[in-house]
């Protein structure tokens, strides 16, 4: 094919078309990924923001449970209450009650005796002696003899016996509601009511009864008008309250400030099943897009409780949805427009530069395809000083580079494939090394933190349960329980140090030393030791081992530490070899000590110089990471080789010689 073939062949079309389609494709994904972003970032911050705006309404919500609390707490100490309810003098009980009630806006307070008569009630006089030791915040008050408050749903029976008028304000007739559950109910009577209660005591702190108040929430917009000017700061959009809060008993709205068509709030409609169910049913919090009776709101519903943690109702925030569509819609017809004029433009300009590089691109085609057979002595002749030019030269030396390239790959692929697997392995290698350094580095200073923190009151602990102990008789009957903490406070003591022995780490004090010796003195420490009486000790020292540099006390620490571990795998007896040799290839000195005990798992041999790893009921987990860390500092290593059922050897290398370490 020659080049005039390639170009009656539409590469120019082609080219043109490419552009176009490479163009187009960015400029669409860029469109629609654009729009996305805005609309994500748009609507998660709007949920974020109403997420941050239902904390704050719950928190209006519960301080002004605290208010009541607090104001109840403060009202029940004065001595009109007291004096009534233990004289019975009662001639200013009625005025101050009513002063009370009217300073702190409550809809009901009720004074009830230590049996739980009502004594008063400030919204209704004419009625006392009336048993409410059965209403729950009363019930609460007299049981824990401490101040409560919570959201309580109050029968209409209730609210009559306080006020007429409450009962009145509490009762609504439902509004039939799209997507609200299905019910029978068609009328509402009893009321929520923020309710709190407070002890009365005389100054001897004899208990006399308690004080009793609340405000009724239905019809009541006090608080959710508070809740948005706070929250949203009565923001309004086009018109519309940008938010909005309500308050519901059950599913149904009794306080909002969500309006309906006609412009009223929207009292005594209820909410969408799907909420009701996450919210009352399962007591969760409902957060997402929601209709709220006339329009869209990015909308967060959380539980009401009362005393005994039942859910009572919800408290609502909702931001309206409008004014983030107005801006995502905006947002798309910008991104449109520009995205539009940007096709236009670049079409134009790949229909001119299509021409201009159709005819050197058709040349260097025909030459790849050469050399794609295999014939490098494809050359390119281009006259010019453009882009184009310089890309024939580029690709000559490209050709000329291929062709010597070609000839030495063939040599090098053995060598390279080795090189890498012989790299690998030796990263692997320095890669589990380093992690256990790092690993081990890093437990040793929370060890050090933790040991440090409690060594100072286990001390005073120990030392006061040893006073005490000292003081009794000896047939008091507190003596064991005192020996038990002064026993279990020592073994805590010896754990504290063997984490501080592992997190401090120390820097080894080196003398020329024989490790023969430091086993023999370790033998000879351990041999007539119970736990070693059905143990055979096998040795097979080395006589001409060479001398290492090295702490002698680390290093007893590390051969004791394995000894014993060794003495505790063969519990029911076995035999312990320990043998040492040199291995010049190395410059090293090793110490091996194979027990004949049942051997190590695999997932426990992985896990062995872990820090706190232990299988023992009673054990730190540290004397392995301990010897680790010590054989690391000397320039040494420790390892392990077990299988279940066939011992375990521990074995010791250091270097040799009086340079070693």
């Amino acid at each position: 094919m020659t080049v005039k073939s390639l170009i009656r062949g539409s590469l120019r079309a082609r080219l043109i078309l490419s552009f176009a389609t490479a163009i187009l494709v960015p400029a669409l994904i860029t469109t629609i990924v654009g729009v996305q972003t805005i609309k994500k970032h748009g609507y998660g911050q709007a949920q974020s923001k109403i997420n941050s705006d239902l904390e704050s309404a719950k928190e209006i919500y519960a301080s002004t449970l605290d208010r009541l609390k607090d104001t109840l707490r403060i009202h029940a100490t004065r001595m009109v209450l007291y004096r009534a309810l233990s004289t019975g003098d009662r001639a200013e009980l009625g005025p101050e009650m009513e002063r009370i009630r009217a300073e702190e806006g409550l809809d009901i307070l009720t004074l009830v005796d230590a049996r739980g008569a009502v004594v008063f009630r400030a919204a209704n006089p004419a009625l006392a002696g009336d048993d409410l030791s059965g209403d729950p915040t009363v019930q609460a008050v007299l049981a824990r003899r401490n101040p409560v408050a919570s959201t309580e749903v109050v029968p209409e029976g209730v609210l009559r016996r306080e006020s007429e008028a409450l009962a009145r304000q509490a009762a609504m007739d439902l509004t039939p509601t799209p997507h609200a559950r299905p019910t029978d109910q068609k009328r509402l009577t009893a009321g929520l009511m923020l309710k709190g209660g407070a002890p009365v005591f005389t100054p001897n702190r004899q208990f006399m009864g308690v004080l009793c108040g609340g405000i009724l929430l239905n019809r009541n917009y006090t608080l959710v008008d508070k809740v948005r000017t706070v929250v949203f700061k009565d923001a309004y959009y086009h018109g519309l309250e940008t938010g909005t809060v309500t308050i519901f008993q059950d599913d149904v709205r009794v306080s909002t400030n969500v309006k309906g068509p006609d412009g009223a709030r929207a009292v005594a409609t209820r909410v969408s099943e799907e909420v009701a169910a996450e919210v009352l049913d399962r007591g969760g919090t409902w957060r997402g897009r929601a209709f709220v009776v006339s329009d869209w709101y990015l909308s967060a519903y959380a539980p009401l409780k009362d005393l005994d943690e039942k859910t009572v109702g919800m408290l609502y925030v909702g931001l309206l949805e409008k004014p983030y569509r107005d801006s995502l819609a905006r947002s798309l017809a910008l991104f449109l427009g520009i995205a539009a004029l940007g096709v236009v433009l670049l079409i134009i300009v790949a229909t001119r530069v299509s021409h201009r590089i159709a005819r050197p691109i058709a040349e260097m085609a025909l030459a790849a395809d050469e050399v794609a057979v295999g014939d490098y002595s494809q050359r390119v002749v281009m006259r010019g000083t453009d882009e184009i030019a310089h890309l024939a030269e580029a690709f000559n030396r490209m050709v000329a580079e291929l062709q010597d390239t070609h000839h030495a790959l063939t040599g090098w692929t053995e060598t390279l494939e080795q090189r890498v697997e012989r790299r690998t392995a030796e990263l692997k290698a320095m890669q589990a090394q380093l992690f256990q350094s790092e690993k081990l580095a890093a437990v040793g200073k929370l060890a050090a933190g933790v040991a440090h923190e409690i060594n100072n009151p286990l001390t005073g602990i120990l030392t006061n349960a040893s006073l005490m102990l000292e003081d009794l008789p000896p047939d008091d009957p507190r003596r064991p329980d005192l020996q038990t903490i002064v026993d279990e406070t020592l073994r805590c003591r010896t754990i504290v140090k063997g984490l501080l022995d592992f997190a401090r780490q120390t820097q080894p004090q080196k003398t020329t030393l024989s490790l023969n010796k430091v086993v023999e003195d370790v033998l000879a420490l351990v041999r007539n030791q119970a736990s070693f009486r059905n143990i055979a000790l096998r040795t097979a020292l080395d006589p001409s081992l060479p001398p290492v540099m090295a702490d002698q006390d680390q290093m007893r620490q590390v051969v004791l530490n394995i000894v014993l571990n060794a003495s505790e795998a063969m519990a029911k007896g076995g035999e312990l070899h320990i043998a040492s040799l040199r291995d010049p290839q190395r410059g090293r000195v090793e110490v091996s000590f194979r027990d004949t005990g049942p051997g190590i798992p695999d997932d426990v041999k992985a896990r062995l110089f872990e820090p706190f790893f232990t299988t023992k009921a009673t054990g730190t987990g540290l004397g392995l990471s301990i010897a680790y860390g010590i054989l690391e500092r000397h320039g040494g290593e420790i390892r392990a080789d077990s299988s279940t059922g066939h011992g375990t050897i521990i074995t010791l290398a250091l270097p040799e010689g009086p340079h070693g370490g």
